[in-house]
């Protein structure tokens, strides 16, 4: 895997025909797919077989956590919804009870959670949360490292840093070594599957550097880079990606709707589109989508609306204007009102839809 190591710059005061969907159980509402994780051929066997962990078999994380058992590493697995784990299982996964269970015996645990109140739970709520698994870990035991893939604000990452450093240090091996890496991801579950993620990275050099192994980071991504020092400068990458795609997006659906309203031929349209200096693979993707009407999940309405939310916080408390964000985002918060939360953030073009609909409701009352 590449990698590259960003200098940290002076602070500034998410039903058509046959669609390919994620391979997950359909036990949660935002996970609408029942397919089979598929098996492919296994790394040789290691003599011993360093032991991993991953917290939470989403879409995204249920793809990740098959990588690492594929390389042949003893991989423990949780999950709250039980039923999620069985596809890992089968693959050859053991299954954690609880995320303590999982911290207090792998030497390396990555979390992959929703938002920042799912990755804090995890973390740090409870006798059975992921830091009293790490204060509990034997006096031989080696110092643990935890990766958290989710996106969050910067709070919630040195939040959920700072309690895994402190449970660190509570153990015999103490903090020396290891310790907590910020590694959100850029890229779909295909990603996943194949091994092709983006790791935006903040943490130690210790931390980032025990994370960046076949068992790890190399398995599940291609390319990774470590923004400084602390959580929140991965947090704050990773936002600025969120902004442009949900902006991105959310000028696509503009667009649509608009090709639509003047009796344009949509996929011409999206056709010249493509082959334009604005053409882009997310463009052509999510364009498609929006003609079908097919909003099967991949990266759902409420995790991109969630990173808009994060960004426009902190454009707030760095003073700078996102008002084109803002915007985005009331279209966003538009699809989650309309029931579309679970679907594919695509979907935000039916918030058009259903502004058309109030507007000529609107007319028809003024005629009247």
């Amino acid at each position: 895997a590449e990698f590259a190591t960003v200098s940290k710059r002076p602070a500034y005061s998410r039903r058509a025909r046959s669609v390919q969907r994620p391979p997950v159980l359909s036990s949660d509402a935002h996970d609408r797919a029942r397919v089979t994780l598929r098996p492919t051929t296994t790394t040789a066997p290691m003599s011993t077989p360093p032991k991993v962990g991953f917290l939470g078999l989403g879409i995204m994380g249920a793809q990740m956590a098959a990588r690492l058992v594929r390389t042949g590493a003893n991989v423990t697995v949780y999950n709250r919804s039980v039923a999620k784990t069985e596809p890992l299982r089968a693959l050859g996964a053991s299954v954690a009870s609880t995320p303590a269970e999982v911290t207090r015996q792998c030497d390396l645990v990555f979390a992959m959670l929703a938002d920042p109140k799912a990755a804090c739970a995890v973390a740090t709520d409870g006798p059975d949360a992921a830091v009293a698994g790490i204060a509990a870990r034997p006096a031989t035991a080696a110092p643990i490292t935890y990766v958290d893939c989710s996106t969050v604000d910067a709070a919630t990452g040195t939040f959920v840093g700072n309690a895994v450093q402190a449970a660190m240090r509570e153990t015999a091996a103490g903090d020396a070594g290891g310790g907590f890496l910020a590694a959100p991801v850029s890229g779909g579950w295909r990603d996943c599957r194949d091994g092709t993620l983006l790791f935006l990275c903040g943490g130690s050099s210790a931390a980032y550097e025990a994370a960046c192994v076949p068992h790890g980071l190399d398995a599940m991504g291609h390319k990774r880079w470590l923004f400084g020092p602390t959580p929140g400068d991965a947090a704050r990458a990773k936002l600025m990606l969120q902004v442009m795609m949900g902006n991105i997006v959310g000028s696509l659906a503009e667009m649509m709707a608009l090709t639509k309203a003047s009796g344009l031929d949509e996929g011409a349209i999206l056709d010249v589109l493509s082959h334009s200096a604005m053409g882009n693979h997310l463009c052509t993707a999510k364009g498609a989508l929006m003609r079908e009407g097919n909003f099967s999940p991949n990266f759902q309405v409420y995790l991109q609306q969630k990173d808009l939310r994060l960004a426009l916080q902190l454009a707030d408390d760095l003073g700078v204007p996102a008002p084109i964000s803002a915007a985005a985002n009331g279209q966003y918060i538009r699809a989650r009102q309309m029931g579309l939360a679970n679907a594919d953030f695509a979907a935000v073009r039916a918030a058009y839809e259903a502004e058309a609909v109030a507007d000529k409701e609107s007319e028809t009352e003024e005629l009247n």
